[in-house]
C-alpha cells in the first residue's frame, strides 16, 4: 500500500449524507489515535452507523459503538486505569516461564482488563450496542481462522481481539481460544461490501511518524516481527477488498494518521498528542474538503 491513501475523495455534505461505515485497523496502543479519528468524524457531522475494529482498533470501535462520544470517548482512552489494566503483578512469574521455558504463550492473562471494561463500558453485550452496529474481529485459533464477532460479552472479545502472545495470552470464550483479531485481518471491512445498507467505508490506520525503517537482522525484536507481519497481511487483504468493493459500487477512502511510536508504557502527554494529532488530521484532511 502507498504511504498515504485517500480513494475518492468526496465532500462533507456527502459523506454528511451518506451512510458510513467506519473500519479501525489494529495498531500497538493505537487507540488514543482512534479516539481522535472517531470525535473528529463526530465533530464534522459524520456518525458511523456501523463500525469494526481489530485490536487496539476492536477497543476504540467498541467503545464508540457503546455509547462513549466526545468527551466521554477521550477520557475512556486517556484514563491511565485504562493502560494499567493490561499490567499485573504476576509478569513477574509469567516472563521467565514463556521467554525461558517455552511455558505458556503470554505473560498478561487478560482478566484485569476484561474487568476494568466491564466497569467502564455503557453495555455488556455486543448486540447491545447504542451508537452503531459493532463486529471485532478476532483469531479464533480452536477452528483456525479469522472471524468478525457481533454478539458475545463485549469485554471479554475486546481483550481477545488484543491478545498479542507472547504479551497477551490467547482468551478463551466458551470453549474457544482466541488471539488478536490484527494478525489475520487488521481492518475487518469485507462484510460491508455488498451491504445495501452502507454507502461509504471508511478505513482509519496508523503509521509511525518516523517510519520504522530498521535493517533486518537476527537481534530484530519480535514487536517489529509482528509490524511486518501484519502489514503483509493487512495490505493484500485491503488492496483486494477495495477492489471488490469498487466494483460493488462503495466509495471506500482510507485515511491515515501518522504518529509518534509509543513503547510498553505511553506517558500521558504522549497519549493526548496522540489523540489529537489523529483529530486534526481528519479534521484537515483532504477527504472532507
Amino acid at each position: 500500500m502507498p504511504p498515504h491513501i485517500n480513494e475518492q475523495p468526496s465532500t462533507v455534505g456527502s459523506l454528511n449524507e451518506a451512510k458510513v461505515a467506519v473500519a479501525l485497523e489494529s495498531s500497538f496502543l493505537g487507540f488514543f489515535a482512534h479516539a481522535g479519528f472517531i470525535n473528529s468524524l463526530l465533530d464534522s457531522g459524520i456518525r458511523p452507523l456501523k463500525v469494526s475494529g481489530s485490536s487496539s482498533g476492536a477497543l476504540v470501535a467498541s467503545a464508540y459503538a457503546s455509547g462513549l462520544e466526545h468527551e466521554a470517548l477521550k477520557e475512556f482512552v486517556l484514563d491511565r486505569k485504562l493502560q494499567r489494566a493490561f499490567r499485573e503483578w504476576r509478569i513477574l512469574l509469567r516472563g521467565p516461564a514463556v521467554f525461558g521455558a517455552y511455558l505458556g504463550h503470554g505473560i498478561i492473562a487478560g482478566h484485569r482488563a476484561v474487568a476494568h471494561l466491564r466497569r467502564t463500558l455503557p453495555v455488556d453485550r455486543i448486540e447491545k450496542t447504542r451508537n452503531a452496529h459493532l463486529g471485532i474481529g478476532v483469531t479464533n485459533v480452536t477452528r483456525q481462522e479469522r472471524q468478525l464477532i457481533h454478539e458475545g460479552d463485549l469485554a471479554s472479545f475486546i481483550v481477545a481481539s488484543c491478545a498479542a502472545a507472547p504479551i497477551i495470552s490467547s482468551q478463551e470464550i466458551d470453549g474457544e481460544y482466541y488471539l488478536d483479531g490484527g494478525f489475520t485481518d487488521g481492518a475487518p471491512f469485507e462484510q460491508w461490501i455488498h451491504d445495501d445498507e452502507i454507502d461509504i467505508i471508511i478505513i482509519h490506520r496508523i503509521i509511525c511518524n518516523p517510519p520504522r525503517v530498521k535493517k533486518w537482522s537476527r537481534f530484530t525484536n519480535f514487536i517489529s516481527c509482528w509490524s511486518a507481519l501484519h502489514n503483509v497481511v493487512t495490505n493484500e487483504l485491503n488492496q483486494v477488498r477495495r477492489e471488490k468493493a469498487e466494483a460493488a459500487g462503495k466509495k471506500v477512502i482510507v485515511h491515515e494518521t501518522a504518529t509518534r511510536s509509543p513503547g510498553l508504557i505511553v506517558s500521558k502527554q504522549h497519549s493526548i498528542d496522540n489523540y489529537q494529532t489523529a483529530y486534526d488530521t481528519w479534521k484537515n484532511s483532504p477527504s472532507i474538503t
